[in-house]
């Protein structure tokens, strides 16, 4: 089952053009879709459509739509406000988080993050990390695809994140709970989030400061994770203790 992206488009009518040059390209190209093929389409908000593909051309497909469902967002919603990790690790992170069910992803500009972009740099890469998110909705068939922020200093996204949400926060300090022990400790949650920090972890006083915000430290196991290792386990934890 192949689903293809149509963001603008209602739906509930009873015939769809795909016009997005990405889109076709992937329906009359790739796959190579041809008349009375089903087609599936979603719109990135919840709505899911199936229908028969009526015409192909170079420049529109037309399908006519047959059944359509909506899906609403699993609770507790699930926030990641991550490090930036070097290289290109934070777009894997996008993409398997996505898989995860992850609602909300937040780029997170810490003490010790070394990535440092300029203002063009950052648009293109939430272009960028919006792309991936949207794949890997496709790939993970997904009606609802995730919301990815802007690139934000801690402290900001510190206050978005414990004013609306459950926030927890993986932590190499003593004495610190098992994760789904705190789990445990959260009736049911509208919201929960994670501050994953960066490859130098998070500052003393970065970690004092989500504590006043009444953040949960926790342990992810005895050894060290990276990035990108803390951030899936997490997320991980939280779909199969919230969400089955």
């Amino acid at each position: 089952m192949h689903q293809f992206y149509c963001p603008h488009s209602d739906l509930s009518l009873k015939q769809i053009v795909i016009s997005e040059k990405n889109e076709l390209h992937h329906l009359r190209d790739v796959l190579r879709l041809k008349k009375d093929d089903i087609v599936y389409l979603f719109d990135g908000k919840g709505k899911e459509a199936s229908g028969i593909l009526l015409t192909v051309t170079a420049q529109k497909a037309a399908i006519e739509i047959h059944n359509v469902k909506q899906f609403k967002r699993e609770k507790p919603l699930i926030f990641l406000a991550c490090a930036l990790p070097k290289k290109s690790k934070f777009e894997m992170i996008i993409e398997k988080a996505t898989e995860l069910g992850v609602d909300e992803i937040i780029p997170l500009k810490t003490d010790r993050t070394e990535i440092k972009l300029t203002d063009s740099r950052q648009a293109k890469k939430q272009l960028r990390y919006q792309t991936i998110a949207i794949n890997a909705s496709k790939q993970a068939k997904r009606a609802i695809v995730p919301v990815i922020h802007p690139i934000a200093d801690f402290t900001y996204a510190l206050d978005h994140l414990t004013k609306t949400t459950a926030a927890i926060i993986p932590s190499l300090m003593e004495n610190t709970e098992n994760l789904f022990s705190a789990f445990k400790k959260i009736q049911s949650p509208e919201a929960i989030s994670f501050l994953i920090g960066p490859e130098g972890d998070f500052t003393p006083q970065e970690y004092a400061q989500a504590q006043q915000k009444g953040c949960l430290p926790v342990t992810l196991g005895k050894t060290i994770l990276k990035v990108e290792t803390a951030a899936l386990c997490a997320l991980s934890g939280a779909n199969l203790f919230f969400r089955t």
